[in-house]
């Protein structure tokens, strides 16, 4: 009688061990997908995304993004960038390769770099008159050696109004303070 009550003792030690392990697995899958989901909410402008990045909980940049038939577009706006993201799943790039591409936007055209990356190619956008010009254009067209890459820009304005907004927003909220050092008391 001993035996038979030891293993049903252990029956009930391993469903009792097995409920407690799923549902510590559920808190962490839940509260794994509750910190993603803030972390990827995005704002919709027209056809634009506007999501905000961040890197080990502190913020790094806030990204606007289309996707398009092949290749999708994403502008990041960050605290030393403003940058132009290609990437489409059939690029073969040469890693760490710069391309020189034309920026088109109507009658304006600007010279540009392509920093490549295996399926991403980046672009700086530190000219003034191209963000300008980004804003007011209906298309931006990318021409590489190869291809011309056309980025629909509807609704692109009120867009990088919001992307600069995120930006603004975010870059001045949780900036850390020691709280072992007295602020200087300087006037």
């Amino acid at each position: 009688m001993q035996e038979v009550d030891m293993v049903v003792i252990g029956e009930c030690a391993m469903r009792i061990g097995l409920a407690v392990c799923l549902a510590c697995i559920s808190a962490l899958d839940v509260s794994s997908a509750v910190g993603q989901h803030s972390a990827k909410e995005a704002i919709l402008v027209g056809p634009w995304s506007i999501t905000t990045t961040y890197k080990a909980d502190r913020f790094d940049n806030c990204v606007m993004s289309r996707t398009g038939d092949e290749v999708n577009a994403g502008f990041v706006l960050g605290k030393d960038a403003f940058l132009l993201q290609l990437d489409s799943a059939k690029w073969h790039l040469e890693r760490g390769k710069t391309y020189p591409v034309k920026l088109v936007i109507g009658s304006r055209i600007y010279d540009a770099k392509a920093f490549a990356e295996t399926k991403t190619a980046t672009i700086d956008i530190g000219d003034r008159s191209l963000s300008d010009a980004l804003r007011a254009g209906t298309a931006l067209d990318v021409q590489g050696e190869g291809a011309t890459i056309r980025i629909p820009l509807d609704g692109s304005a009120a867009a990088f109004d919001r992307l600069t907004m995120c930006f603004n927003k975010n870059s001045h909220t949780g900036v850390e303070t020691n709280p072992f050092v007295a602020p200087s008391q300087k006037p």
